[in-house]
């Protein structure tokens, strides 16, 4: 899938003295940050996303826990990918359908690429296939 793929970024330290992750446009970031957004608090099975973005890039991390995303791109291509590890995100691009199953009390952190704008949202999968279709 050319427009949903993991990024691993390196983690510095030890079990002794903790990580650090650095993630900046010159580790691999593939868009500049204009949002960051968690989720927290999730409960097991939790199911939320389930959308997709016309414009959107979004880096999604598991900071804690496990969470299960299931991708569908504009060509039909579909993937599933776990995350648990802050080291490693989900680059989830324009016109991929996402959903997000949390699991082990996840918490969710999104790198976004633009402010929060209700009009780029598909929220509907039948729209999305319609619109796939066209885009």
């Amino acid at each position: 899938m050319k427009n949903a793929y993991l990024i691993s970024f390196p983690a510095h330290g030890s079990a002794d003295n903790g990580l650090l992750t650095v993630i900046e446009h010159n580790t691999g970031l593939p868009f500049e940050v204009k949002r960051v957004y968690t989720v927290t608090d999730t409960r097991e099975n939790n199911v939320r996303g389930e959308h997709a973005h016309h414009q959107l890039k979004q880096l999604f991390f598991a900071l804690t826990g496990r969470i299960e995303v299931y991708c569908e791109d504009e060509t039909g291509a579909h993937m599933t990918v776990t995350l648990d590890s802050p080291q490693v995100g989900l680059y989830c691009g324009p016109m991929v359908w996402h959903t997000l199953t949390y699991h082990d009390h996840a918490t969710l952190m999104v790198l976004a690429s633009e402010g929060y704008d209700e009009k780029d949202y598909i929220r509907h999968y039948d729209e999305f296939l319609e619109r796939r279709k066209t885009e």
